[in-house]
């Protein structure tokens, strides 16, 4: 009975973090948060860009538009005590043709392993007094697949398998933890040349079941559902290609609607100046590409302006292409 405040905070500890908007308390918070530097520096509207590993968690649609193999690594350092972090591998996929076939049909493929946390947090008993610094991490593991039945479309699914776990906070001092399930599905249409239309349906059936029997005598099972978001996306880059535009509009029915919108200005393959706002918080991004051992690699960075949080967020990105 001891800890079971710090409990309750903790199995929304992310969302309630998050929830500057009012629609904190909602589990899976972290999936609904900038992913990676550039997304992020475009304000979080990147289910329509069908360019690097990154794109296969935004919209797994995307990945039969990749020109190239490409492992990403990011890293965020967030306001209060809170951290994300990323690991991601996507590739097209084409077979070679056949002499009796009008062309092979395109694919990709992504794995991606999702990482967020909190440290340092204060616990508390129900009478007010310290009983030690605890934290709390969740992940989220991605299995994403997609076909292009036409070259202008195609659709995909992404299944991911949820894991949060609260380490010491049980009452023999043991974890507290939840394995979940959940999917994605998206599609993608490239009308013309530089433009590019998404629609995105994510954590179908994503949810956490925990299970109190550590923490009480008589313990329950308790499922904490992730809110259904529905997102809408466009891209469009000038054919000069130096400009980039995004746009795009996240709905559920359990939150309030948010938009995102972004702005990437390109100098040929050297680097680009980002700019965002990821529901009326400012972003800001810098991109440098380079090569490496022969193969293009570039590095992003992104400072998202403080809003209600006490501080900013920084996200740092590494993208290898082989």
């Amino acid at each position: 009975m001891k800890k079971t405040i710090l409990y309750v905070m903790l199995i929304t500890g992310w969302s309630m973090a998050l929830g500057r908007d009012g629609d904190g308390g909602y589990a899976g918070a972290f999936l609904r948060m900038g992913i990676g530097s550039r997304p992020q520096a475009l304000g979080d509207a990147y289910s329509a860009v069908p360019q690097g590993a990154i794109a296969g968690i935004y919209n797994p649609a995307l990945l039969p538009h990749l020109h190239q193999r490409q492992v990403t690594l990011s890293y965020g350092h967030r306001t209060l005590d809170r951290y994300t972090s990323y690991v991601g591998f996507a590739t097209p996929l084409q077979p070679p043709q056949s002499q009796d076939s009008r062309g092979p049909l395109k694919a990709g493929f992504s794995l991606a392993w999702l990482r967020a946390g909190v440290n340092n947090i204060d616990g508390r008993d129900l009478s007010g007094n310290p009983i030690g610094t605890f934290s709390n991490s969740e992940d989220a593991f991605y299995f994403s697949f997609a076909l292009a039945p036409m070259s202008r479309l195609s659709i995909g699914v992404s299944a991911k398998v949820l894991y949060n776990r609260m380490p010491g906070i049980a009452n023999d001092n043991s974890a507290v933890s939840s394995l979940g399930f959940g999917m994605d599905l998206g599609a993608y249409y490239s009308p013309f040349t530089d433009l590019s239309l998404a629609v995105v349906a994510r954590d179908i059936n994503s949810k956490y079941t925990w299970n109190t029997d550590k923490l009480w005598e008589r313990g329950t099972s308790t499922t904490y559902e992730f809110p259904h978001v529905l997102r809408l996306a466009a891209a469009y880059r000038i054919p000069q290609k130096w400009l980039l535009v995004v746009a795009e509009l996240e709905d559920s029915k359990e939150q309030n609607p948010r938009y995102h919108m972004g702005m990437e200005f390109s100098y040929q393959e050297l680097g680009a100046l980002q700019l965002g706002l990821d529901d009326g918080r400012p972003c800001f991004g810098l991109l440098f590409g380079t090569e490496l051992f022969n193969r293009r690699t570039t590095l992003n960075y992104v400072y998202v302006f403080p809003d209600e949080e006490p501080g900013a967020d920084h996200l740092f990105t590494w993208g290898f292409d082989f």
